[in-house]
């Protein structure tokens, strides 16, 4: 049977390998469905992370750098043309999922799929951890479709930007929306809600293509 795979965006100033200690539990519960491809973002900073939060652990020498999408002008096309190609070169990638700043990818990726007929066609899932908080220019709002993509949002009600992910929503059509107690990251699921992924990841699986 093939195994599936999806891509993981970091937030920002994060790494690959912070992004899979948050997604440890995630990662355990879709074990049998999917495995996942942790990428760093493309542009480093060059910096040393001098502080994490409290609730991230991750191994001794990880995260010493700082990375973000996005250029010196936070233009994200080269982005989004690099997660396009690496996509479309790899008939196993069927999901993307970001956090934070990484969620601004999977829009981005959402809004291509609407002229971009092979993309969509690879897509199955979106996840979209907490949001970017990046506002967009009134114009550039108003040109947005809704994302047809299978989606899961998640807000976390002591995140601060617990809003800005339920405006994030809005651009997905029909999202599937999880509520939890975190605060800006992963989330860590309860049971039911762990059984509700894994039912929405199955789902988008056996969708046939467009």
């Amino acid at each position: 049977m093939q195994q599936y795979k999806c891509l993981a965006l970091p937030g920002w100033l994060n790494d690959a390998d912070i992004m899979k200690s948050l997604m440890t539990q995630l990662e355990k519960s879709l074990s049998s469905i999917i495995t996942f491809e942790y990428l760093d973002p493309s542009y480093d900073v060059n910096k040393s992370i001098t502080q994490l939060p409290s609730n991230i652990s991750v191994p001794q020498g990880v995260g010493k750098k700082l990375y973000r999408w996005g250029d010196i002008h936070l233009d994200h096309s080269q982005d989004v043309t690099n997660l396009r190609a690496k996509i479309i070169n790899d008939p196993t990638i069927v999901g993307v999922v970001g956090f934070s700043h990484g969620t601004l990818l999977v829009t981005e990726l959402g809004q291509l799929a609407h002229t971009d007929i092979e993309l969509r066609k690879r897509l199955k899932f979106f996840m979209a951890f907490s949001c970017h908080g990046i506002k967009a220019k009134k114009e550039i709002f108003s040109q947005k479709r809704l994302i047809t993509i299978p989606t899961i949002q998640t807000v976390g009600t002591r995140d601060p930007l617990q809003m800005e992910s339920l405006i994030q929503s809005s651009e997905f059509l029909n999202p599937l929306i999880i509520y939890t107690d975190a605060t800006h990251r992963v989330p860590i699921f309860q049971f039911e809600q762990l059984k509700q992924i894994q039912k929405f990841v199955q789902s988008a699986l056996q969708q046939p293509k467009l």
